[in-house]
């Protein structure tokens, strides 16, 4: 019997021993925020870009493109402002050192070279209210909302040209986002006084400007609230649908795009960016600021959050500062830890498993 006893310990000391080696063992990350400065504290904030950790461009709601140091973000100071109306989105051009600004008329275009000194290159005028706007190369998507989507060159940037130009039938074109040579659009309706209806989301063909093409309308699920892609990884995009939180598009076949996965906190999403393959910091109206782990496009979690007064309308992160523009609160700046911690699967289950597998197989060569 003892001798038995002694067999059946040392079959258990020789599985820890391998079960040891095959334990599934993981990284569990999760951050700390600490806030550390403000810009425009007092004001309501529509846009922020930033320039490293350098400059940041402000679209405010008291009519102005403004431009700050924020070199010390315990002490942002402003360095210069323009004057504009229906302010709403931004793009830069690092590489010419210019900013794109929408306006009530149109796009307007400024070199920053000299931050303290805007220079105002030029304006694209369609003379409509345009509002979302995105920068590939030298062409700029802009989202002219009753006047379509405009694709329009803008290698002079002092003489910016229209290439090309889609309408919908029925809605106007809100948020939009380009995908390699595909676009999304937001098809809504305006409503006096209130919010605009949300008509859908369309997939576009822009390989040739000149030539856009309708290619299919987006299965959003449960409803669609208006949002619209902010970014992708392969096929794989990343769409902000407002009070219908995240949703993962599977975007394998432009012609029948699904949502994969869907993250939704009670919420309202309204922008976010992507940190790695795995992490996406959100912009939650109400909520703050939130961090999702979308390892498993499928199940996307909440790891870490940051919450505030004031109503998340954008974040923006540049290596460990995190930036969220707010209604009410301007620029909140943020200090981002990440703390890691490994993980790995309670080996009691695979140590038991190989033991008894192990008994069964001695049991049976005695018999024999």
């Amino acid at each position: 019997m003892k001798k038995k006893i002694k067999i059946y310990i040392s079959i258990m000391i020789f599985c820890s021993f391998c079960a040891n080696s095959f334990l599934v063992r993981g990284i569990e990350v999760t951050y700390s925020f600490t806030e550390i400065g403000s810009i425009a504290s007092n004001s309501n904030v529509i846009s922020v870009e930033c320039y490293e950790n350098e400059l940041a461009f402000l679209a405010a709601d008291n009519n102005r493109l403004a431009v700050h140091n924020i070199t010390n973000p315990s002490n942002c100071t402003e360095l210069d402002y323009f004057p504009l109306s229906y302010v709403h989105d931004i793009a830069l051009d690092l590489e010419r050192e210019l900013v794109y600004i929408t306006a009530s008329t149109g796009v307007n275009i400024f070199n920053y070279s000299n931050p303290n000194q805007l220079e105002f290159i030029s304006s694209y005028l369609n003379y409509t209210h345009s509002t979302f706007i995105q920068l590939e190369g030298d062409l700029l998507y802009v989202s002219a909302e009753d006047y379509g989507l405009q694709i329009v060159n803008v290698t002079d940037p002092y003489e910016p040209i229209m290439v090309g130009k889609w309408e919908d039938s029925i809605g106007h074109v809100g948020p939009t986002y380009i995908l390699d040579n595909y676009a999304f659009v937001g098809l809504r309706v305006p409503n006096v006084g209130a919010h605009p209806t949300a008509i859908g989301l369309k997939v576009l063909d822009i390989s040739d400007p000149t030539n856009i093409t309708y290619i299919s309308t987006v299965d959003t699920g449960e409803g669609y609230n208006g949002g619209s892609p902010k970014a992708h990884i392969n096929n794989l995009a990343y769409f902000t649908d407002h009070d219908n939180g995240l949703k993962i598009l599977n975007f394998t076949d432009p012609y029948d795009v699904t949502v994969l996965g869907n993250y939704n906190d009670g919420g309202s999403i309204n922008d976010l960016k992507i940190i790695n393959s795995d992490i996406t910091f959100l912009a939650d109206d109400g909520e703050g600021l939130q961090i999702v782990n979308c390892a498993n496009p499928e199940n996307p979690f909440l790891v870490s959050s940051y919450q505030h007064q004031w109503r998340t309308i954008k974040v923006e992160v540049q290596e460990e500062r995190v930036y969220l523009a707010t209604l009410g609160g301007g620029v909140r700046i943020l200090s981002a830890e990440t703390k890691t911690r490994k993980t790995e699967v309670n080996p009691f289950f695979i140590v038991s498993g190989l033991t008894i597998a192990s008994i069964l197989l001695l049991v049976k060569r005695k018999k024999k």
